[in-house]
């Protein structure tokens, strides 16, 4: 509506306000269903009574919250638009708002992104419209930001802060991380306005410290992250920089087997405007965010998939920038602490294994060996070259020819004469083309909760003296680092055997089985180089 008054003073009223109706919106996102507000009053109103002007705002709802402001200051009676509201214009006002379900306003969150509880917000404002003087409390209670595509969940959030002339002070805000053992996070620091000329960025100053005690980050099946340290959050001049120290005191990485779809090499992207060579959208206006963050992974982070599991430990120097164009770089050496590696159809043991970052957080150098355990004979697979591009060979100590060397990681002992080995040792690797060395049997082994089921090759004796070849099946099951057990059977047999693995030290090993045959042997290894 619009309301003149020419007598005495001009006044004029400007005000948009609802008479009936709802407002709805989808709390979940696209797809939800709508909710009302339950809306009682929405007005807006501005009054102007010579060189005196009223903004009045009022917002009443039942399930989006409460909101009063009003706002006095001067305005020039003539000139031009720039000079209608000088600088120097005084400022008087307040502003109260309450919203006891701030998950109404989850829409306004990034894409997946779920954000509930309570807000109280109480200010008043002084001085002039260049140098304004704010004074009040914020308060929100019961906070919780999800995320269920990233398993994020933070809850039980406490936010205290109050406004001081031109700085907000960050007094408080807690949160806890999901379950009965999630940790806290606790962040402090103040934010702060400086009157002067320039761009809104750059008049603005923060620095904020945040720490994190055992907090579980991510809490997904294939992804699970806690972690304790420190960081700090400065903005100065429009430039933002990221520091700190972070702690994973426990993580799972679970990789999958089968690799993101990507374009092909024939594909080529072209610009969205014809003759653009750079984003249309052009450079951030805050600029490129400096990063110097050290990464510890802790005493429990294990990784898992493309055949490998074990536990990662090291030191990561994490850093971004302008020299990087805004891409993460890592710098440092991570080293694997046991694990397991499957090649060949075979469990091997991870007995050493470096990943050196030097660049690219996504393309580390690779130093792995992995050897198959309960040999005389040291053999098993070495992978080298970069995670992109990995080469992976055969390895044995002393060296042999790679169709030995296949053999005994295959079979256990050396090469002997015959097709149906020779058969084996080709189904073997084939294996190694296919699921990074996750064959059918190892897929079963591992619903069955095996470390071992496979189909091979066996030469038994006879009672005459003989002997004969035919298909045995083996199921192995690893008990510790060092006891290793063992069952085979013949598959046109009645009876089978039980094998067990036990070292004892790294030249000595204890050997036994029961069943046909009867045997207990204790093996001296001594390597000649």
């Amino acid at each position: 509506g619009l309301s003149l008054r020419m007598d005495g003073t001009p006044q004029w009223q400007v005000w948009l306000e609802r008479e009936r109706g709802d407002w709805q919106w989808r709390a979940e996102g696209l797809g939800s269903p709508r909710v009302p507000a339950g809306l009682r009053e929405a007005r807006a109103q501005l009054t102007v009574q010579g060189t005196q002007a009223a903004l009045d705002l009022r917002w009443d709802s039942e399930h989006a919250g409460q909101l009063d402001a009003h706002l006095d200051s001067r305005v020039a009676s003539a000139g031009p638009m720039a000079e209608l509201w000088p600088s120097d214009a005084p400022l008087a006002g307040h502003v109260q708002a309450r919203l006891p379900q701030v998950g109404a306003w989850s829409w306004l969150a990034p894409p997946g992104w779920r954000v509930q509880g309570g807000v109280d917000a109480r200010m008043a404002l002084a001085g002039t419209r260049s140098q304004p003087r704010w004074q009040g409390t914020l308060q929100a209670d019961d906070l919780l930001l999800r995320s269920a595509i990233e398993g994020i969940e933070l809850r039980q959030g406490r936010l205290r802060a109050r406004l001081q002339e031109q700085a907000l002070w960050l007094d408080e805000l807690t949160l806890q991380g999901a379950g009965a053992q999630g940790g806290e996070l606790r962040v402090q620091g103040r934010v702060q306005w400086l009157p002067q000329d320039g761009p809104l960025w750059s008049t603005v100053q923060m620095d904020v410290q945040a720490q994190a005690r055992a907090l579980r980050v991510s809490s997904r099946a294939d992804r699970r992250l806690t972690v304790s340290g420190q960081s700090r959050a400065q903005w100065q001049s429009g430039q933002m920089r990221l520091t700190g120290e972070l702690q994973a005191d426990s993580a799972l990485f679970i990789l999958p087997e089968d690799s993101a779809p990507s374009l092909g090499a024939d594909v080529v992207v072209l610009p969205t405007q014809p003759g653009k060579t750079t984003p249309v959208g052009g450079p951030s206006l805050i600029g490129t965010p400096e990063v110097h963050v050290l990464l510890r992974l802790g005493p429990d982070f294990q990784l898992r998939g493309h055949g490998i599991r074990t536990r990662l430990a090291g030191e990561l120097q994490l850093r971004s920038g302008a020299a990087s164009q805004g891409q993460p770089r890592l710098s440092g050496d991570v080293r694997t602490v046991g694990g397991r590696y499957k090649a060949y159809g075979q469990e091997l043991d991870v007995e050493q294994g470096l990943l050196r970052f030097a660049g690219p957080y996504d393309n580390p150098a690779l130093d792995i060996l992995a050897l198959r355990p309960q040999l005389s004979q040291r053999v098993g697979v070495r992978v080298t070259g970069t995670a992109l591009a990995p080469r992976v060979r055969l390895y044995a100590d002393p060296s042999m020819p790679d169709a030995d060397t296949l053999a005994w990681l295959v079979l256990g002992r050396a090469p002997a004469a015959g097709g149906a080995e020779s058969a084996l040792l080709q189904q073997a690797a084939l294996a190694l083309l296919g699921s990074n060395g996750q064959s059918l049997g190892g897929e079963m082994a591992t619903a069955l909760g095996l470390d071992t089921l496979s189909l091979a090759n066996r030469s038994v004796s006879n009672a005459d003296g003989s002997t004969s070849s035919g298909a045995a099946l083996m199921l192995g099951k690893r008990l510790s680092k060092d006891f290793y057990l063992a069952y085979e059977s013949s598959v046109g047999g009645a009876f089978g055997s039980l094998f067990m693995f036990y070292e004892l030290s790294r030249r000595l090993s204890l050997r036994a089985q029961t069943g046909p045959y009867n045997a207990l042997d204790l093996v001296y290894t001594v390597r000649h180089d």
